[in-house]
């Protein structure tokens, strides 16, 4: 059955690009003129059940990083204000926060709150609650949801309201969110939401949303000045030039599916349970070590062990590429390693279609390498 929901996902993704990709090329004046606005407002909606929020307030992108950039380039920072990011920020956005304020707005500071391990959660609301004290010039968080590539599944409703007491906007980076995590915009009460389809949502990859709450609207501007300048946000956000909407329309049926599975408490129930299953067999079979946060900050489908020190290997980026390389170069297994406070993790992912075979299948090529190269 797992393997079949495997190819099911694939041929699912193929089938609907196709599918749009063939009606585009067939007559693309009626479809960028006439048809590909209504499919994406199909989407738009599809998202704004999925996440519960109103039609007006969603905008479809095509990356988290899109996102970002057109929110924080178009806020309008006053001389002296400051924008907050964290050293477990993602890393594009780490570096738009240092560009922007120093290539594009000098007169912004940029504000680095250092978060190391091990971690908890009080431990980063008083971090949060310091920089602010320290800082009271900060109008703009950037916060993600779960970071990337560290995994950590951040306390954003207790950061969300710090942050609106202190009078910033919390604009949350929820990259891998939608399709791993329950996301309802009027219980969260952030004042900038967005999240990828293609990461956990089963879109074609080139697909997500931004969410700006109704105070917003008048500020929020696209990444590129569009033809539709002065019109509603919607209709700005879809003409950003030629481009494929086609990952953004093939997006509704990645929530269609879904829900045709089982539903979101079904699908992380078992996905959650593998990924703490894979955990412990780490740890048993090969005594590697988890990272050292309480499973309150631990993120559903996504978990990082820390690997041993390799000879060969330093841990250093280009030696950690290199063992990405190494490990996994020829073989029909991958894993994202990432560097962290020195040491190098694995970052293993969980979907539907995996078991735990995948699980073991992974174990022995870390034991024959581990064995080889220790």
């Amino acid at each position: 059955m797992l393997l079949l929901l495997s190819d099911l996902t694939y041929y699912f993704t193929i089938y609907y690009t196709h599918r749009y990709n063939l009606e585009r090329e067939r007559h693309p004046d009626f479809w960028f003129r006439l048809n590909c606005k209504n499919y994406v407002d199909r989407t738009r909606q599809a998202v704004a059940d999925f996440i519960g929020a109103e039609l007006d307030n969603i905008v479809i992108v095509d990356n988290a990083t899109t996102a970002i950039n057109a929110v924080i380039k178009s806020y309008p920072f006053k001389s002296g204000d400051a924008i907050l990011d964290t050293t477990l920020t993602y890393g594009s956005i780490h570096r738009l926060c240092g560009d922007f304020t120093s290539r594009l707005r000098s007169d912004v500071e940029r504000v680095k709150l250092e978060l190391y391990f091990p971690l908890d959660e009080e431990t980063i609301i008083k971090k949060y609650e310091e920089v602010f004290q320290k800082h009271p010039n900060i109008k703009v968080a950037v916060i993600d949801h779960i970071t990337s590539p560290s995994a950590i599944l951040m306390p954003i409703k207790r950061l969300t309201e710090l942050c609106h007491k202190n009078g910033a906007l919390a604009i949350i980076d929820g990259a891998h969110a939608i399709g791993q995590l329950p996301l309802n915009m009027k219980e969260l009460k952030a004042d900038i939401y967005t999240s990828n389809l293609h990461k956990w949502a089963f879109a074609p990859r080139g697909a997500a949303f931004l969410w700006f709450g109704s105070d917003h609207a008048d500020w929020v501007r696209p990444p590129n000045t569009s033809w539709e300048i002065g019109k509603s946000l919607d209709l700005q956000f879809i003409d950003q030039g030629t481009r494929d909407h086609v990952p953004s329309i093939a997006a509704l049926h990645g929530l269609e599916f879904i829900k045709a599975i089982g539903g979101m408490e079904k699908i992380v129930k078992y996905t959650s349970d593998l990924a703490e299953q894979a955990k412990e067999y780490f740890i048993k079979e090969l005594d590697l070590k988890p990272l050292a946060i309480p499973p309150s900050l631990e993120s559903p489908n996504l978990k990082l062990i820390k690997l041993p020190k390799f000879k060969n290997y330093p841990c250093t980026e280009e030696g950690f590429t290199a063992l990405m390389k190494a490990m996994f170069a020829g073989s029909n297994v991958f894993g994202i390693l990432v560097l962290i406070d020195g040491d190098i993790y694995l970052r293993y992912s969980i979907q539907v279609y995996n078991d735990f075979d995948d699980v073991k299948a992974i174990v022995e090529l870390f034991r024959e390498f581990i064995r080889n190269n220790i």
